[in-house]
């Protein structure tokens, strides 16, 4: 024993406090987990049920602090991004440990009493796929060496372990495939709860997505993976795997089938609470009911797996080149920023500085440039122009991007060059009244019909009302003809004046 009183072993030390109770604090209990984790790495003796208590303790420590990224908006507090990266940086080493276990089949550690090298690898698997999702939810990209080690350890499994379905070769696959179907889903381009949603649907869901060592049918839909380089998927249809190197091909295109038999479900289920007046939050989404996770609505449930099944059905090609600029512009962010500064001026809404760094007919890349103010998220609406000659080009953010506090990155798709603010309800809506939108006018190649960017959840029905207050004040029924765009935010649809009002 130490004068302290405490094991002089570090084993024992360690061993002393995993089984203590986890601080109240989980950004405490992170600073503990790696320095105990530092000490016994450098310790020479063999450490028998250390890995696995480790790992569990970094997932404990993920389910505490991930609803603090939910609840967050990017860029983060310095603070908070700061244990965001040493999270993802402590899950990473964990798994590294449990890796070299996995590969060599001995060493100091040993997991739990037998010691299976593939057990380690499937605990190393979760835990790359835990630093993964809490990287995404921080805005952050794949850190060095992540992907590498999700490739590598599966690897060493053979032909027929990739096709297991039970024990933990099975569990490992499972836990890859729900990583690699994430990184197609294009994470990016998601908010933090509905990654969070994300990553808990799959950990019951990825098992039917394929994975095999030969390509897979139809190549359009598929992907491949270098198992020695440290990048993600890539889809088939943009670049060919190549032939002198050990590759894998994934493709998610079986977890449409599961997902369209969901979205019927839930688009009956949302139908039967109008009716008979379920609560749709509580008794509709209720996981021993629906199967599904918890923690968003039955409408962005819906909403999600309909871009998901989109994604996951045929992957994104670039269409139009970009070309680098570099040039300021001034941002409105937010629908109803937009529609408030179009009815009541610039005045009363806060514009923001950003910078151009790259641009092609169908969008923007920019960055801040002077400090961000307000919430940013993934689908949002954003105005953007060149400066006050101009006028505003309405844009949705398809993907956004922190890599430190104090800089912040978004992918915009544009939507539009002009728009006019009107009012718009629908029957059946959980909005009281009308709700704020924007009216943009037909534009070649994309759309043919004047088109309504609405907050998500505005269309319950196909008729609506719309107002538009001018000099004189304009109302109609309208008839929805099509949705052709939904995220967590807005979603746009197309429509024209019903010629046959009720």
């Amino acid at each position: 024993m130490s004068e302290s009183g405490r094991p002089s072993d570090p084993i024992a030390a360690a061993m002393d406090w995993l089984a203590a109770e986890p601080a109240d604090d989980p950004v405490a209990d992170l600073a503990a987990l790696r320095e105990w984790f530092g000490q016994v790495s450098r310790a020479d003796a063999a450490a028998q049920e250390l890995l696995d208590a480790f790992s569990s303790r970094a997932l404990d420590v993920c389910g505490r602090f991930g609803p603090r990224l939910i609840s967050a908006s990017l860029p983060l507090a310095r603070e908070m991004h700061l244990a965001a990266a040493s999270l993802v940086d402590a899950l990473l080493e964990i798994a590294a440990a449990c890796q070299r276990l996995a590969e060599d089949g001995r060493g100091r550690w040993r997991l739990m009493s037998s010691g299976e090298p593939l057990e380690s690898a499937a605990w190393a698997q979760l835990l790359v796929g835990e630093a993964y999702l809490i990287g995404c939810m921080a805005g952050a990209v794949a850190p060095s060496g992540l992907w590498l080690h999700a490739h590598g350890l599966m690897a060493n499994l053979n032909g027929s372990d990739l096709l297991a379905d039970s024990g933990v070769a099975a569990r490992l696959t499972a836990q890859y495939k729900r990583l690699l179907a994430i990184a197609v889903a294009q994470p990016e381009s998601l908010t933090a709860r509905e990654l969070a949603w994300l990553f808990e649907y799959l950990g019951d869901f990825a098992a039917p997505a394929e994975l095999s060592l030969s390509p897979l049918q139809p190549e359009q839909m598929s992907y491949w993976m270098d198992c020695a380089q440290d990048g993600p998927p890539v889809a088939a249809a943009r670049r060919q795997a190549p032939d002198d190197v050990r590759v894998l091909h994934f493709t998610p295109v079986p977890l449409v089938r599961m997902v369209d038999q969901q979205m019927t479900w839930l688009e009956s289920r949302i139908l039967e609470a109008e009716v008979v007046g379920l609560e749709r939050d509580g008794e509709l989404l209720a996981p021993d009911v629906s199967g599904l996770p918890e923690g968003l609505t039955p409408v962005e449930a819906l909403t999600l797996l309909r871009r998901l099944r989109g994604r996951w059905t045929l992957p994104p090609m670039r269409e139009l080149p970009r070309r680098k600029h570099q040039y300021t512009v001034q941002v409105c962010a937010g629908l109803r920023a937009i529609w408030e500064m179009a009815r009541r001026g610039e005045e009363n809404v806060t514009l923001a500085e950003w910078m151009v760094f790259n641009e092609s007919p169908g969008g923007y890349a920019i960055m801040c440039v002077a400090g961000v103010e307000g919430v940013l998220s993934a689908g949002m609406a954003l105005a953007l122009r060149r400066d006050a000659s101009q006028p505003w080009s309405i844009c949705i953010v398809r993907w956004l991007r922190s890599e430190n506090p104090d800089q912040i990155e978004l992918g915009l798709q544009l939507l539009s060059q002009a728009f006019t603010p009107v009012s718009v309800g629908f029957r059946g809506s959980d909005m009281r009244g009308t709700a704020p939108a924007l009216i943009l006018p037909p534009m070649a190649a994309v759309r043919r019909n004047q088109a309504i960017l609405a907050p998500a959840g505005s269309y319950v029905s196909r008729r609506f009302i719309l107002v538009h207050e001018s000099s004189h004040l304009y109302v109609a029924q309208a008839r929805v003809l099509g949705l052709d765009m939904q995220t967590a935010a807005v979603e746009l649809f197309q429509y024209e004046i019903d010629p046959y009002p009720i």
